[in-house]
Parts: structure tokens; C-alpha cells; sequence
């Protein structure tokens, strides 16, 4: 690889982190709410959009929040291979993103990341009903009393028991620039959390 190559695939992995890091912070941003795929009990793909809680540029990991009574939860436990897809068309950039998913439920991790949690996103987690039960009508499961606000402090707590921290350790970045000039494609493979780059026909 030539100096003037290594330099520019250490540019693009420099701004994949920057990006990552702003999909976290900036609700705005289109890597905010990245789709999130992996393998359910009958063997078939299920995807869902989730939003980015974390990703740590050292461990290279990426985390989001959900409910442990979704059935991701007990497939990724069969399961732990998983993927997240981000696009942003004004960067004109995709990354698809294999991971390795870890539950965390009831440890430090959910309870650190749980007291840093807004009491309308903890709202959520106090429905009555497990995510994608069957119900006779329209409703999502939060008591009616809660309806239009935020639950206080005391009975928000309650939501604390269906909490749950996904954590994905990044194993390979597939990431693609769209440009009419020439679109540019990269993988990005890791080890000890250092990138090996290889250039790919888009």
C-alpha cells in the first residue's frame, strides 16, 4: 500500500469514528438511529431500527438500549453475530457494520447507563405487556395514567427490572462512498481493535 493510500484510509477511519461519535451525541444525525440486524429462532433475518447510545473509539464498540423481554434479547443470546447498517445521504456514505452482541442485564453496566437515562425514554420500559405479544387492539402497553407524560421519578425505577444493554463489539467495517466521479469502497477488519484495510470494487 502506498504512503499516500495509507494516509487516506486512515483519514476515512478517523471520520468513521468522528461520525459514529456525533450519531450519539446529535439526535440529528443520520447515524443516530442506525438499522440493527441479526438471526431470530427460525433462522431468518429480523431488522429493526435502534437508536446509538455509545460507541467507544478505543473498544470499538457500539451500544444501544433495549427491553429484555424483546425476543432480539433471547435470539442474540442463541446467537451473538448481528449487524448495523448506517446511511447518511448527505455524506453520501453507507457502513455496514458486523458485530458481536453481548447482553448486559441486572450488572453495572445497565445500572450506570440506566441513571444516565431521561425519565420519558424509562417510560418505555414499565409497559405491562412484553414487547411483540399479541394484543386485541391498538395500544403500546404503558399504564393510561402515563399517557401524554413523563412518569415520576419513584415509578419510573419500576422500569429498571426490563432494562437492558446491548453491547457490539465491532469486528469488520464495510463502508462505502457514493460519488458520481467514482464511488469508493472499503473494508475494514480488526485486530486488538486496529484496523486492516482493504479496498473493495463498489
Amino acid at each position: 500500500m502506498s504512503t499516500s493510500s495509507k494516509e487516506n484510509t486512515n483519514e476515512i477511519f478517523e471520520n468513521i469514528k468522528k461520525n459514529l461519535t456525533r450519531g450519539v451525541k446529535d439526535r440529528r444525525h443520520a447515524f443516530h438511529s442506525p438499522v440493527f440486524s441479526n438471526i431470530n429462532i427460525k433462522g431468518t433475518i429480523d431488522s429493526r431500527i435502534v437508536i446509538l447510545r455509545k460507541f467507544d473509539p478505543t473498544k470499538m464498540e457500539l451500544n444501544f438500549h433495549t427491553d429484555f423481554r424483546s425476543p432480539k434479547v433471547s435470539n442474540l443470546k442463541k446467537n451473538n453475530k448481528s449487524m448495523f447498517v448506517f446511511y447518511d445521504h448527505k455524506l453520501k456514505i453507507q457502513m455496514r457494520i458486523k458485530t458481536t452482541s453481548t447482553i448486559n442485564y441486572q450488572n453495572q453496566i445497565t445500572k450506570e447507563m440506566w441513571n444516565k437515562t431521561k425519565l420519558l425514554s424509562r417510560k418505555c420500559y414499565l409497559t405491562s405487556k412484553d414487547p411483540s405479544s399479541f394484543t386485541s387492539f391498538p395500544q403500546d402497553g404503558i399504564p393510561e395514567h402515563l399517557n401524554g407524560k413523563e412518569p415520576e421519578f419513584e415509578e419510573s425505577e419500576k422500569g429498571y427490572i426490563n432494562f437492558t444493554v446491548v453491547e457490539n463489539k465491532i469486528n469488520e467495517i464495510d463502508w462505502l462512498y457514493l460519488e458520481i466521479a467514482g464511488h469508493r469502497r472499503l473494508n475494514l477488519t480488526f485486530k486488538n481493535n486496529k484496523p486492516e484495510y482493504q479496498w473493495l470494487i463498489p
